[in-house]
């Protein structure tokens, strides 16, 4: 195989190539699809407690800290909440195509973890997007059109649509740094 023949110096090498912004996007990309990966998680919880998936109290609180989150970081919270709402469409799109898949074959010999424990994870991952997405823009770096098919291509989810995908770039991109 050809990776097996590359020396520390090469592989070094190559990943120093990639421009600072591509290593940037793959990086909120990432942490994105981590987000994303606990949705089934989330599904199979809620529907083992009989709970709906749509929980508006919760969505209240998850923007309204992850707004106040990023208005310390630096972000325009108005431009963070519509990012925000998009993550929070796209796990409820994805927890509802879950459920639906159950309920024509119920998956057998898994069971999700408590709803406590992934929220955690989650919000860490909030966090952490929002952290890493003002870093860049502090840096002078906002995302371009050139970065769209990486990041789209790393948002790589069962049950995450095409325009699921669309939405949650096109609401990244209009993310911006507060007024001074």
């Amino acid at each position: 195989m050809f990776l097996t023949r590359l020396t520390p110096s090469l592989i070094l090498l190559t990943v120093t190539a990639l421009p600072l912004s591509a290593m940037a996007d793959a990086s909120v990309a990432a942490l994105i699809n981590d987000r994303l990966s606990f949705m089934k998680d989330v599904a199979g919880d809620k529907a083992r407690h009989h709970l709906a998936i749509e929980d508006l109290a919760q969505e209240k609180r998850v923007l309204e800290k992850s707004v106040a989150d990023a208005r310390t970081m630096g972000l325009d919270g108005a431009s963070v909440e519509t990012f925000i709402q998009a993550q929070m469409d796209a796990a409820k799109a994805i927890q509802y195509r879950y459920r639906a898949d159950w309920l024509a074959a119920p998956e057998s010999g898994w069971s999700p973890r408590p709803l406590a424990e992934i929220r955690e994870k989650i919000a860490q991952l909030s966090q952490r997007i929002l952290a890493q997405t003002a870093e860049r823009l502090k840096s002078g770096q906002p995302l371009g059109d050139a970065e769209k098919t990486q990041f789209i291509h790393t948002l790589a989810q069962k049950n995450l649509s095409e325009n699921d995908k669309q939405r949650l770039w096109q609401t990244l991109k209009q993310v911006r740094l507060a007024s001074q």
